[in-house]
């Protein structure tokens, strides 16, 4: 590890985490604040690397396109299950709906029981955030895995405060291969920034390529580098004025 970044490449793809990376973690979803120099940051990266710029998040695409507006860039959301490539196009993940809307059902006798608690009901995949208590850590836990037991098509995501249940086959690494296959990211370089444990699929899918991964803050992780949100935005700064 270190604490500085490295120089890369002109032939250079760029994924981003959203939440704890293009924007800090806040105790709601929808509380977090997209700080203006970001969204200039990335249409300048978009810009200086010929549209190799990619947002990859467990958020749904519909949110991640309203806090970075009137940016729209490829996207991979809900951790790959619905995936903008760089022409628009959408691909969409439509296996496990059936267990998926069973998960919800299940969970929300918990969440209704205990308002602070989260139930985030995406298209392919269901969230249950305890950030507001985590004293309920662990019947949070029992419940998500309760609910696998039952439905062994899904599998628990867990991140920060928060465990999500998705089908299997979907998660950041598949995602920035899928982005890998096709132009204009196709034959670069990949570097990928995230903060949490949900970023490690990808981090490996890197690592192995030959990449360049980048873990935000503390955690354990497989990430070649360490920095700080500051840091990554005065490194693409740094990035964008070279060109």
């Amino acid at each position: 590890m270190t604490e500085n970044l490295p120089p890369v490449g002109e032939n250079s793809a760029f994924f981003f985490d959203f939440d704890g990376t293009l924007v800090a973690i806040a105790a709601r979803p929808d509380l977090v604040q997209v700080e203006p120099r970001v969204r200039d940051l990335l249409r300048a990266l978009d810009d200086r690397f010929g549209g190799a710029v990619a947002v990859v998040t467990g958020r749904p695409l519909d949110v991640v396109d309203g806090f970075l507006a009137p940016l729209a860039l490829p996207t991979a959301a809900e951790h790959g299950s619905v995936r903008r490539d760089a022409s628009g196009r959408i691909h969409a993940d439509g296996n496990g709906a059936e267990a998926v809307e069973a998960a919800h059902r299940m969970l929300k006798p918990l969440a209704d029981a205990n308002p602070e608690l989260i139930l985030e009901r995406k298209s392919s995949s269901v969230a249950l955030h305890y950030r507001q208590r985590p004293d309920l850590a662990e019947a949070c836990a029992a419940s998500v895995e309760e609910v696998v037991a039952t439905n062994p098509n899904l599998v628990i995501l867990p991140g920060k405060m928060v465990f999500e249940l998705k089908p299997q086959g979907v998660d950041k690494g598949v995602a920035v291969r899928a982005f890998l296959e096709e132009a204009p990211f196709k034959g670069r370089t990949p570097i990928f920034a995230g903060d949490d444990v949900t970023d490690e699929h990808a981090f490996a899918v890197v690592n192995a390529l030959g990449g360049i991964t980048i873990k935000i803050d503390d955690g354990d992780t497989q990430a070649e580098y360490r920095t700080d949100r500051n840091e990554l935005f005065d490194w693409i700064s740094r990035l964008v004025a070279r060109g």
